[in-house]
């Protein structure tokens, strides 16, 4: 009887226990469910929408002008009178073309008085040559001749080379740009006649930073559009190799092709270098935001957790930038909503745009 009494105490003490322990279990995880509920809760969302990695060719933008590749003023070489002009300002000429002539006459006979002394001098040098020769004359006679045979020589050629002076000549293809001169006028030597221009080929004059002067490099392809509407290909032919004093800007020039003479100088434009391609992604200009030190960058999320990282700003579009890659990244979630209120390292809710 005893017996069965403490049987049944034993089975009911642990029907009781195992009841308890059922019930700890169900309080426990309904706790935890509900704590990892609130939890939850209590992470911030944000939008992300996923963009991928693309290759973009940054193109340098910078203002100038077009300018002529030579310029030069004739002037008389001689003293003289105009006595014919063969040239009207504001045309293209070709090199060799005679522009005008200064009266000749006093040249002419000049060149033919130094022409018979010259012819005397020569005689009377082979005369006293072939005395030397035969012991009839000395060489200090010999050598006089010789001095006056030279000089006479000398001064032949120089009447000749006043007389050829007479005629200005274009030295090169050109442009007349500007007269000094009119029919009749009296020249003396030094005296201004005509400024020519060389406008094939054109140059493309323009300045750079220091940031994106070692970007450009000599022989380099562009492109030059001018504010009339005009465009042209051209390479770099010219790179300063100091900077102003002033703007801390290097001077550049692009050689142009002009055969139908159509670009002046003067005329302003831009010069477009397109770069190489780089590994970049395109972003709104919006998401772009600062970090607690300052620095630009970007949030995006990595394995539900925020993470920040500085940008390299390639290109402004206007409607977004062009930034530089993350090497070990081919595609990212970036923040597009809600990035100026999560911080980085913090754990958040996602929801893709």
């Amino acid at each position: 009887m005893f017996i069965n009494i403490n049987k049944k105490q034993y089975l009911i003490f642990f029907v009781l226990l195992i009841s308890i322990l059922l019930l700890f279990n169900i309080f426990k995880q309904s706790d935890e469910k509900s704590l990892e509920e609130n939890n939850e809760l209590e992470k911030k969302t944000v939008q992300v929408n996923k963009i991928y990695n693309d290759n973009y060719s940054r193109k340098l933008i910078f203002r100038g002008y077009t300018e002529h590749s030579r310029s030069v003023t004739l002037k008389s070489q001689i003293d003289g009178k105009i006595s014919s002009i063969y040239f009207k300002k504001g045309v293209h000429v070709k090199a060799g073309k005679k522009l005008l002539l200064i009266d000749p006459e006093d040249k002419v006979a000049k060149v033919k008085e130094m022409e018979a002394l010259l012819d005397q001098r020569k005689k009377e040098f082979k005369i006293a040559n072939d005395l030397f020769k035969k012991g009839f004359r000395s060489e200090l006679n010999l050598s006089k001749a010789r001095v006056n045979f030279e000089t006479a020589l000398a001064k032949f050629e120089k009447s000749q080379v006043e007389l050829n002076n007479t005629e200005i000549i274009v030295p090169f293809d050109s442009f007349l740009d500007e007269s000094f001169v009119e029919l009749g006028d009296y020249l003396k030597k030094g005296d201004e006649i005509v400024k020519v221009v060389d406008l094939d080929p054109i140059y493309f004059t323009a300045t750079v930073n220091e940031k994106d002067v070692g970007y450009v490099f000599i022989g380099q392809n562009g492109i030059v559009k001018l504010t009339n509407g005009a465009e042209s290909k051209g390479n770099i032919n010219y790179i300063s190799a100091i900077s102003d004093k002033q703007t801390r800007k290097f001077k550049i020039q692009m050689e142009i092709k002009n055969n139908n003479l159509k670009i002046l100088s003067g005329l302003t434009g831009e010069i477009q270098i397109k770069l190489k391609p780089q590994s970049s992604y395109f972003i709104p200009s919006s998401i772009v935001t600062l970090n607690e030190k300052g620095e630009l960058g970007i949030k995006f999320i990595q394995n539900g957790t925020v993470k920040f990282k500085k940008v390299n700003i390639l290109s402004d579009t206007g409607s977004g930038y062009w930034i530089k890659s993350f090497e070990d990244l081919e595609e990212i979630d970036i923040i597009t909503l809600g990035q100026e209120y999560v911080l980085d390292g913090e754990e958040v809710n996602v929801v893709y745009q």
